[in-house]
């Protein structure tokens, strides 16, 4: 089962040598034990549209989440909880 937020949440991921080794959101610190996916979204370049990066992890304890980079901006968000 997943969750879609409604609202992505902001992020910061946290990169040594070129992969994620940690996700903070806020105060909470959660390490990365891999990255099970990665794809790039680049729709409707010639109109602005969504130019992103996106990860499936998997945290130390087990959870799996995806989130994005917006490749404009440089910023990440949570956009999936899954179980």
């Amino acid at each position: 089962m997943s969750r879609l937020l409604a609202e992505p949440l902001p992020v910061r991921l946290v990169w040594c040598e070129g992969e994620p080794e940690a996700l903070r959101i806020g105060a909470m610190r959660l390490a990365i034990a891999e990255v099970v996916r990665r794809w790039r979204v680049d729709a409707e370049w010639w109109n602005s549209g969504p130019d992103r990066d996106y990860l499936t992890l998997r945290t130390v304890d087990g959870q799996l989440m995806d989130v994005y980079g917006d490749r404009r901006s440089g910023e990440w968000f949570l956009q999936r909880l899954m179980d």
